[in-house]
């Protein structure tokens, strides 16, 4: 058995499939929420140490740094956030159709401009997100739609045998 898949993905699609974490939760949140930690938590950190070290007058300058600090923390973040999803935003606006063939010996997927020939012990990780399957590369996702499995096929029964053939 094997899967000669022909698909278009749809933006929507597209980016959530960039932002899904191997856990499952969008990534831009857990990272979100652990630098706003560490936005919160630094400023905290050098102001004990402040406390504890120096004079109060010299407070309110390190208090002032340590905001300055986390702030631009924030800001290095967010532009680099920005970019990758801006980045992979122009290569899903390459566009085109992209084929795919799934086999027991690997995947062969092509889009304009780029083919990309995969063994599966290149593959770390497949499951499943409402709408696609996630094929894990170390470098890269391969998003399958739900809607370009061949009819009679279904998501789980797709990644049971993707699974099989990783395991040989």
């Amino acid at each position: 058995m094997s899967y000669d898949l022909t698909f278009e993905v749809a933006p929507e699609l597209y980016r959530r499939a960039v932002t899904t974490s191997v856990g499952g939760v969008p990534s831009a949140r857990r990272k979100a929420l652990g630098n706003i930690a560490a936005m919160v938590l630094f400023p905290a950190s050098i102001f004990a140490f402040n406390r504890a070290l120096f004079e109060p007058s010299s407070l309110v300058a390190m208090c002032f740094a340590a905001v300055l600090g986390a702030g631009l923390v924030f800001v290095v973040w967010w532009r680099q956030h920005q970019k990758l999803v801006s980045l992979h935003q122009r290569y899903n606006e390459t566009g085109g159709v992209q084929s795919t063939q799934l086999n027991a010996k690997g995947i062969v997927a092509a889009r304009p401009l780029i083919t990309s020939h995969i063994n599966w012990g290149f593959v770390r990780e497949l499951r499943s997100i409402d709408g696609a399957t996630l094929i894990e590369l170390p470098t890269a996702r391969l998003i399958v739609p739900d809607t370009a499995l061949p009819e009679g096929v279904d998501q789980v029964s797709f990644i049971t045998q993707l699974e099989q053939w990783r395991a040989q």
